[in-house]
């Protein structure tokens, strides 16, 4: 695909998907920083803890997580721009999931809502020169 066909998009869907993206990658940073125990003076632990997740899950998550934050701002990498906001769309799925299933307030299921929206939003935002495509 040519530069030109993003040309054509409105400004406005650039800006406001710039935002998101920019956005999303600054929080998938952030989220890995605490996902690593010795970062996090076990605030994140204790979370996984109580929605029953075993504590070496933020390890996996934390790496998985801070892998898609380049991901998602780097030129090219359709096919992995994909599974870094599947991936993330289904961490902040899963997060809602577990805190309805251990019965949490409303309170608990605010962030991972508004990063799950900010996830679509900023996927289905994405240029035609981001898109992926089988052809």
């Amino acid at each position: 695909m040519t530069g030109t066909e993003d040309a054509s998009e409105p400004k406005a869907k650039k800006i406001a998907y710039w935002i998101l993206t920019g956005y999303l990658a600054f929080e998938s940073v952030l989220s890995a920083t605490w996902d690593f125990d010795w970062l996090n003076k076990g605030y994140a632990t204790g979370i996984m803890n109580q929605i029953g997740f075993p504590s070496y899950f933020l390890i996996i998550k934390g790496i998985a997580t801070l892998i898609a934050a380049p991901i998602f701002l780097w030129p090219g990498l359709r096919l992995l721009k994909e599974w870094a906001y599947f991936g993330t769309f289904l961490m902040y799925a899963g997060a809602i999931a577990s805190h309805l299933f251990v019965h949490d307030g409303v309170g608990k299921l605010i962030g991972p809502f508004v990063f799950l929206c900010i996830t679509v939003a900023s996927w289905a935002l994405r240029p035609p020169s981001r898109k992926f495509s089988f052809k």
